[in-house]
């Protein structure tokens, strides 16, 4: 199996180390409606490779704040799941349901306790190897070290071009639809099985922290910045006279997507310059009577990269219109 990793964008906002469920307190206003409908769209995203699983070839959970969506079917069965597959006829987005509406089900429950402490500690664009004493590990881990990371943002539309064509990842645009590049978000890649199998760093790491835990019984959670060369996503947030969209492309690196499935939404597949397209419509009553959103998904063959399309802020565009942004996006190489 293979390695975790965890992801913070929004680290003022503490409930990023806490089950979902406890953002419902927060005080609504349009700014923290902006970062809900973020966190919702991260908080229920399964990547994988080889199998369904999370990034690096047959990793196997993602973190709290990598990226979770959730996707129910409209005009399906409810025994039938959306799949979309690739030429070659491999699955490569799979809709499962939720197994448990109480508590992210990428994350064991142990993590919720200490992952404001890494985020505290991990400076912008860092990935972190920690090792947590006593922790119970999740089902198929072959190690005790686990990885957290945080993003990297950039306003410069110049530095995030830089760094998107330094690690090689999809290039998003500086402007969509007369919407402008406001900020772009960069996310470390935790290493794959085969990499930490390769590279002697990670097996020194563990030592270290063992070490460093034997020699410290005052606390349990120990940590260390250790280097990255591949992102796991990246994502732009572009403006319009208070309107707001987000690009983000996940790098699956051969891998397959999970896509939970919950009662709150629906989704319709489409198609838009000969891509299939899932359109989402979610209702969040209880965050906010009448409170809902809606976003695109789909997935790049020749990229091996899953795209979001999300909308928010003052002028929440319609269907109709984010269909006509995915269709500028997809004709502009995403």
């Amino acid at each position: 199996m293979g390695r975790t990793g965890i992801s913070n964008e929004y680290q003022d906002i503490k409930a990023a180390a806490v089950p979902e469920r406890q953002l419902y307190d927060i005080e609504v206003t349009d700014k923290v409606m902006a970062r809900i409908r973020t966190l919702d769209l991260k908080l229920h995203h399964r990547q994988s490779t080889r199998r369904i699983r999370f990034a690096g070839k047959t990793t196997a959970f993602t973190g709290m704040m990598a990226m979770l969506l959730l996707i129910t079917v409209t005009g399906y069965a409810a025994s039938e799941y959306i799949q979309i597959r690739n030429k070659a006829g491999e699955v490569k987005v799979q809709e499962i349901p939720v197994p448990n509406k109480d508590l992210n089900p990428a994350v064991p429950a142990p993590y919720y306790k200490y992952a404001y402490k890494i985020m505290d500690f991990a400076k912008p664009g860092e990935l972190i190897a920690y090792y947590y004493r006593g922790e119970k590990l999740y089902e198929g881990a072959k190690s005790a070290l686990q990885f957290a990371r945080k993003e990297l943002r950039l306003t410069d539309y110049g530095q995030f071009l830089a760094e998107m064509k330094k690690l090689k990842t999809p290039i998003l645009p500086k402007e969509a639809k007369g919407y402008v590049f406001d900020n772009g978000d960069i996310t470390p890649g935790s290493p794959s099985d085969e990499q930490y199998d390769d590279n002697p760093l990670y097996r020194q790491t563990l030592d270290e922290l063992i070490a460093e835990a034997r020699q410290n019984t005052g606390r349990n959670l120990f940590m260390k910045a250790v280097p990255w060369t591949e992102a796991s996503s990246v994502s732009g947030r572009y403006t319009k006279q208070g309107a707001v969209i987000g690009i983000t492309a996940y790098l699956m690196k051969g891998g397959s997507m999970q896509v939970y499935q919950d009662s709150n939404m629906s989704t319709e597949k489409l198609t838009v310059e000969g891509r299939e397209i899932l359109y989402t419509d979610v209702s969040r009553p209880d965050i906010k009577p009448g409170f809902g959103y809606h976003y695109l998904n789909w997935y790049n063959e020749k990229q091996d990269v899953y795209y979001t399309i999300s909308t928010y802020g003052n002028g929440v565009l319609t269907k109709e219109k984010l269909l006509e942004l995915a269709a500028e996006l997809i004709h502009g190489v995403l």
